[in-house]
């Protein structure tokens, strides 16, 4: 099972990256103006020992985040390398936030899927309409920052990233009802796996439906694109989210956490 955990964890970084990234000794250091600290932490999937003590190098990490002037933050799983890095950070004053599942789905039945909701949903869906646009746009970004509610800077850090890696198919993916934008989420494929981002639903539609809808039109993007599973990230304490990806047919594979250094 930590084969498939490490192949979703290296897609992530893939389908989410950095503006700047640096490889030490097999962790991942990721540099990105600050915005979130998926695209802001150290990934430590894999080590290589070196002359340079595991001391020294968490200390040369702490280094390139204090020269960016951002907090120190190492993406922590049960599949770090090495194991008792989680232990060491805590000792030198790393606190733990953020905990989140990592779940997974598979396309294989994803048609039929949809097609048996929909029947359930006739009445609902009957002004329901939604776009997918497969190249970025600053329409796109606007409208997602008005339904997330974002800042200015927020919209522009995601269009900086999602220009990382432009060969990987893309979907900007917008729901409407009765041609009101009602919900938005991004969706990028690496290989047989698709990650699923920002899913937002503007504060009066939800619990309506509308995000499932939606989801259910993105994995069947995916599943033509070629891609086999989906995967996404969810914060434990989000139980609107995770019902909703319970009843998509999501499951948890693993759990991640970020270790964030307490300046003294």
């Amino acid at each position: 099972m930590n084969i498939l955990w490490k192949k979703i964890e290296q897609s992530s970084l893939q389908t989410w990256p950095a503006l700047q990234s640096q490889l030490l000794n097999g962790w991942n250091i990721r540099l990105s103006d600050g915005y979130s600290k998926r695209s802001n932490s150290v990934s430590p999937l894999d080590y290589v020992e070196t002359k340079m003590t595991l001391e020294e190098q968490i200390a040369y990490c702490e280094a390139q985040y204090h020269q960016a002037q951002l907090p120190v933050v190492f993406k922590m799983t049960s599949f770090v390398e090495p194991t008792i890095l989680d232990q060491l950070l805590h000792a030198r004053n790393y606190q733990i936030q953020d905990e989140t599942s990592v779940q997974l789905k598979s396309l294989n039945m994803i048609d039929q899927e949809y097609a048996n909701y929909k029947s359930t949903q006739q009445q609902r869906l009957s002004e329901v309409t939604y776009t997918i646009e497969e190249q970025w746009s600053e329409a796109w970004i606007r409208q997602a920052s008005t339904l997330g509610q974002w800042p200015d800077n927020v919209g522009q850090s995601i269009a900086k990233l999602m220009k990382v890696n432009p060969s990987l198919p893309k979907a900007y993916i917008t729901l409407y009802q009765a041609g009101t934008p009602v919900a938005c989420a991004i969706g990028i494929i690496d290989g047989d796996y698709m990650g699923i981002y920002d899913v937002i639903t503007g504060a009066a539609y939800r619990r309506l439906g509308f995000a499932r809808t939606m989801l259910y039109h993105l994995m069947k993007w995916a599943k033509d694109k070629g891609a086999s599973y989906t995967y996404l990230h969810v914060g434990e304490h989000n139980e609107v989210a995770i019902q909703l990806y319970r009843h998509l047919g999501f499951e948890e594979i693993y759990r991640y956490w970020y270790r964030v250094l307490l300046e003294k």
